[in-house]
């Protein structure tokens, strides 16, 4: 064999041998929800993670919303072929669990390429204490919101108000106060808005020593005189004072731009595509207190699946490790205002100076540490249902509290129907 013909061949061959070579990346599939502003914030730090980990490719698989993405996780379970990793609610979790789909994180958090005792304990333990199953962590914190009352700087400066209210009393009185109107009695600025909110009826609830249940998928709570102090206490605002108006959802951030409102509560992730188009100072502020602080953190966790294969776990390990340390999770809550799940990246420059040039921001992250959560059993999940649209009831003034509350225990009570 000449030189030229061995040459050749060896050349050939290696290229037989690179063509069946299978490629060293690996292919971590994540489902999610996140939108606009939160998407791209999400899809700009995975891209930046895989310029530094050439090996692993995260396919992002945007279900559009929370909704979808619990139908599809759940028929793609069902059909054994679920992604990798997902965000999900504690309630989709508990249902995994039962069904053996994930995998606990709490094997890679304490193993070799795990988190040191410091990193874990700089975790607010609450979220901790949330995502354990068993003693276990199964998911870990993935995109987290307070609740917060944006208000209208200006506006409660008029009336005689340096800071926002630190109590419901307070609170009860400045919007009297704050509310405008017009010759024939028609309200021209609202002190308040959101009508019977879940978010801050719950809130109320655990700031009264109350819960939701006596435990998981246990008897309820909520229709005791805690709640019905708390629920009376909203629809006595709508229907007595005539000081809160009956929007709900995202909508009324609209009419708080224009001055129509002098507050507006909701998520401390809702300042994010309006950050840039205020025309007037704005503050943002914890939720009053009623007894002692609490107020519900929401939020959906990241899950593994166990199906996935030993490469895909290590690599999706890896970046979950790097999502949810304190850097990312500086540059995650200025892209998103969700809460950075560790203490130290409030310390972060950027953050601090996101926090001082933000009124009440720091304040209202600080409700972290005594954050309590919605319950995370099955039935919860019709119940809440149920209860959302009991105070509805009672807002429309159509039952009184405690009797629309004794409605929900009951529905929750028989499944939620």
């Amino acid at each position: 064999m000449s030189r030229n013909t061995f040459a050749a061949l060896s050349l050939a061959l290696a290229f037989i041998v690179g063509c069946r070579t299978p490629s060293k990346k690996t292919t971590v599939t994540f489902w999610h929800a996140m939108g606009g502003e939160s998407g791209t914030t999400l899809k700009t730090m995975v891209d930046r993670f895989e310029s530094t980990h050439a090996n692993i490719h995260v396919e992002l698989v945007s279900m559009g919303s929370y909704d979808a993405l619990s139908q599809k996780l759940m028929g793609a379970v069902a059909a054994k072929n679920p992604p990798v990793i997902a965000q999900q609610y504690e309630n989709w979790t508990a249902q995994l669990h039962a069904g053996g789909e994930l995998v606990y994180l709490d094997s890679f958090v304490r193993g070799p390429d795990g988190l040191s005792p410091e990193e874990l304990a700089d975790i607010y333990p609450a979220l901790l204490e949330n995502n354990s199953w068993d003693g276990r962590l199964l998911t870990l914190p993935f995109n987290k919101s307070v609740p917060v009352y944006y208000y209208n700087v200006p506006m409660f400066a008029a009336a005689g108000y340096p800071e926002f209210p630190k109590t419901w009393p307070e609170f009860r009185a400045a919007a009297n106060k704050l509310t405008k109107r017009d010759a024939a009695g028609n309200v021209t600025v609202w002190g308040a808005a959101g009508g019977t909110d879940i978010w801050i009826f719950g809130s109320m609830l655990f700031q009264r020593g109350s819960r939701f249940l006596e435990q998981e998928d246990g008897k309820s709570l909520f229709n005791g005189k805690e709640g019905v102090e708390a629920l009376r206490f909203q629809v006595d605002m709508v229907l007595k004072d005539k000081t809160q108006n009956t929007d709900v959802g995202r909508t009324p951030m609209d009419d708080f731009q224009v001055g129509r409102m002098a507050t507006l509560t909701g998520s401390s992730t809702w300042r994010a595509p309006v950050v840039d188009k205020e025309t007037f100072p704005v503050g943002m502020a914890p939720v009053p207190t009623w007894g002692k602080p609490a107020a519900i953190v929401y939020g959906t966790n990241i899950g593994m699946f166990r199906r996935a294969t030993p490469q895909q776990k290590a690599a999706a390990w890896t970046f979950i490790k790097w999502f949810i340390a304190p850097e990312q999770q500086v540059e995650w809550s200025l892209g998103t205002w969700y809460v950075p799940i560790h203490r130290k990246s409030l310390e972060d420059p950027r953050m601090v100076e996101r926090l001082a040039k933000t009124p009440g921001l720091k304040a209202a992250y600080a409700q972290m540490d005594f954050a309590v959560f919605e319950p995370r059993g099955l039935k919860w999940l019709a119940g809440r249902k149920a209860l959302v649209e009991e105070l509805e009831q009672a807002m429309l003034g159509a039952k009184t509290p405690k009797q629309a509350l004794d409605d929900a225990a009951a529905r929750y009570a028989a499944g939620g129907q």
